[in-house]
């Protein structure tokens, strides 16, 4: 029978294996809520979640106004009235892009969590210089 490659990351563990651990309080179950507040340049940016459709992609671009203009004020105020504390995952661009978004997770306490400078940049796609 043929050896199949590892990447060798780490071993397994089935989850009967593992120690038992306490979460603070005694809860037993831990959930982490994040949003991904994102922006990047129209024709240079966003992703197509469903399929693929003719360019420009109208979907991502409209996804990414509401949600910086709108969603994200909602979102917060659901945030507040649940008090339930989130992770911000965002690139920088939105400091420039729209920063009272960002000012108001902050005053809130929520962890920004940064992903890149914009989602038009592409590093994966890149030479070391270029970065």
């Amino acid at each position: 029978m043929p050896q199949l490659p590892s990447l060798d990351r780490f071993p397994y563990s089935s989850l009967r294996s593992r120690p038992d651990f306490d979460w603070p309080d005694g809860k037993r179950l831990a959930v982490h809520v994040s949003i991904n507040l994102e922006h990047f340049v129209f024709g240079e940016g966003g992703v197509d979640l469903d399929r693929p459709t003719p360019a420009p992609n109208h979907r991502s671009y409209l996804w990414r106004e509401y949600g910086n203009r709108v969603g994200v004020w909602r979102l917060l105020d659901l945030f507040d009235e649940l008090e339930i504390p989130i992770g911000v995952i965002t690139n920088t661009a939105v400091y420039d892009h729209c920063p009272e978004s960002l000012a108001a997770f902050s005053e809130r306490g929520d962890e920004i969590i940064g992903h890149g400078d914009t989602n038009s940049i592409k590093p994966s796609e890149m030479t070391e210089a270029e970065e």
